[in-house]
């Protein structure tokens, strides 16, 4: 057996061991997320896609480190704590009873640290405080972290804001709106960016979010200031490039070294080398072609 197919299988077994793994209920977890895959496991579909682990196991690894490096200096804190009510259960990071504080670590990658925290994140600790005040406990603040798996220290994200009941009922009638349908809702996920790779029903039993566009009003405020600077960055983007040619253009022929030791020098660089497509046509026949892996493309206008 290979390293690397030993390293994942191994991991995968210990991961598919741990209690939470095993819990078929739906979770605080994965309220807020696709719809249709929420639905297929109220009904209890069994899932056939065989989905990656490694950045939900690095997270797992994370989490562990944190809870034991914590329970080791402090002992009032309660780490991994399971609360339930009205069937509905969760596993608590952390919570510091003695100021009403439930925090909540999120690995993730650094480049969507901008818009962290979303929606459904902030549903999910929400919720973990609704289920503490349910279980005679008094939460007041709520927190999440954000932990970039491909960052350091400096980049570590944290947002704080106090405990709104009001957020946790939302995030329960989205619930209570699924466990009530009788057919399955439209998947809210693109293939190729989520459901091959990381949802159990992808296949027969899901193929993903049609590429058509819905028309369907957006109206997630992050969602929505996020168009916004999209469209800002990719003209500002523009206007920088222009920018960049014309300055460019100025220094043509220019070589040498600025007072404060800024250097400028041209050198020529070797062209892109590329298969010769006419001539592999004459020699073998026929141009031999190796399909990429699809990705999906954004357009903003």
């Amino acid at each position: 057996m290979k390293i690397d197919e030993m390293l994942i299988k191994s991991l995968t077994n210990y991961d598919n061991n741990r209690e939470r793994s095993q819990q078929t209920e739906i979770g605080v977890s994965q309220i807020g997320g696709c719809r249709k895959q929420v639905w297929l496991q109220i009904q209890k579909t069994q899932g056939t896609n065989t989905t990656l682990k490694l950045s939900a196991l690095m997270g797992t690894a994370i989490h562990k480190m944190i809870e034991e490096a914590l329970s080791a200096e402090w002992n009032e804190f309660q780490m991994e704590r399971e609360v339930e009510f009205n069937g509905l259960k969760g596993h608590i990071d952390l919570y510091i009873p003695s100021i009403g504080a439930v925090v909540d670590w999120k690995t993730t990658k650094l480049k969507n640290l901008d818009y962290f925290p979303s929606t459904q994140q902030r549903w999910q600790v929400h919720l973990y405080a609704f289920l503490l005040s349910k279980n005679n406990e008094s939460p007041k603040t709520v927190t999440l972290v954000g932990i970039p798996r491909d960052g350091d220290e400096r980049h570590i994200k944290i947002h704080t804001e106090e405990y709104d009941e009001q957020l946790a009922s939302d995030a329960l009638a989205w619930l209570t709106d699924l466990q009530e349908r009788k057919e399955a809702p439209l998947p809210e996920r693109y293939a190729t960016q989520f459901c091959q790779h990381y949802c159990d029903y992808f296949g027969e039993t899901c193929q993903g979010k049609s590429k058509e566009v819905s028309g369907e009003i957006i109206t997630d405020t992050i969602v929505v200031g996020a168009v916004a600077e999209y469209l800002t960055v990719t003209a500002n983007i523009k206007s920088l490039e222009l920018q960049k040619d014309g300055i460019k253009a100025l220094l043509e022929n220019v070589d040498g070294v600025t007072p404060n030791g800024t250097l400028v020098k041209w050198s020529q660089v070797a062209g892109r080398q590329t298969i010769d497509e006419q001539e592999v046509q004459k020699l073998i026949g026929f141009v031999p072609k190796k399909q990429g892996e699809s990705s999906m493309r954004l357009t903003v206008k």
